[in-house]
């Protein structure tokens, strides 16, 4: 059995940035929960420190309908939530004091099907320290530090230039990360972030992202973020509890 209690804003906080994610697979250990996502758009790791004794017992909670999960703990007044559950496949039980939840679990939880895969690639990169990416070890050549804050503003311009492709430029020698949106003559939105500690090769190395880039971008937190990317390769940004890799368009 896998028991946790937890301050509900914070864990509301962790459980909405997920974005549209239908399920979940959260894991509990000693003083932190974890959870990642896979999907052929992106890869998502999201990880959130807990108070001392709020794991209770260690192990994972299956979220089969997270949207429910959220509108309970929106919709509840305690400071605090307990969440027990006895196994994959098992009822969620969500205790919000006087009023409590039972969530029923499917055995698969779909958006952690591909991440063992994923986690594989991953750990081929970070072995040539985001240096190559795939078993083929293409190149991701440029890297840098970026404002979060900026990478925020530009996932809210969806509604402004709609589900068209976007692209992205970096300019290691010019320190530019650039992001075109929209298309010919429909709205578009041109940002040009400032790169630190910037490294790449001479001229522009470009990557061709589908709609979802903004809805992937929305998904970070307010901190410190590095990015990785190489040329038509996915783009892979780095934070203190995220690890966002947005899949390229073919």
């Amino acid at each position: 059995m896998t028991e946790v209690e937890l301050d509900r804003k914070d864990f509301l906080q962790f459980l909405s940035s997920f974005g549209e994610t239908e399920d979940l697979k959260i894991v509990a250990s000693e003083d932190s929960i974890s959870a990642e996502v896979g999907f052929s758009t992106h890869y998502l790791k999201k990880s959130m420190a807990v108070e001392a004794n709020s794991i209770k017992t260690e192990g994972e909670i299956d979220i089969s309908d997270l949207k429910k999960l959220v509108s309970f703990c929106k919709k509840i007044s305690k400071d605090s939530i307990l969440i027990r559950q006895m196994g994959s496949g098992k009822t969620l039980y969500v205790n919000g004091g006087s009023t409590k939840l039972q969530l029923p679990t499917s055995n698969t939880i779909i958006s952690h099907t591909k991440t063992p895969l994923i986690n594989k690639l991953i750990a081929e990169a970070k072995d040539t320290m985001w240096t190559t990416w795939t078993p083929q070890k293409l190149e991701i050549s440029t890297h840098g530090d970026i404002s979060a804050s900026e990478l925020l503003d530009i996932a809210k311009m969806k509604d402004i230039v709609g589900n068209h492709g976007i692209t992205v430029s970096v300019n290691a020698d010019e320190s530019e990360f650039a992001v075109a949106m929209g298309k010919k003559h429909t709205p578009r939105i041109f940002s040009t972030l400032t790169v630190s500690n910037s490294q790449g090769p001479m001229g522009t190395v470009e990557s061709d992202f589908g709609h979802w880039f903004t809805d992937c971008l929305g998904m970070l937190e307010e901190s410190a973020a590095t990015f990785h990317m190489g040329e038509s390769l996915p783009l892979i940004i780095e934070q203190e509890n995220t690890l966002l890799i947005i899949i390229q368009e073919a």
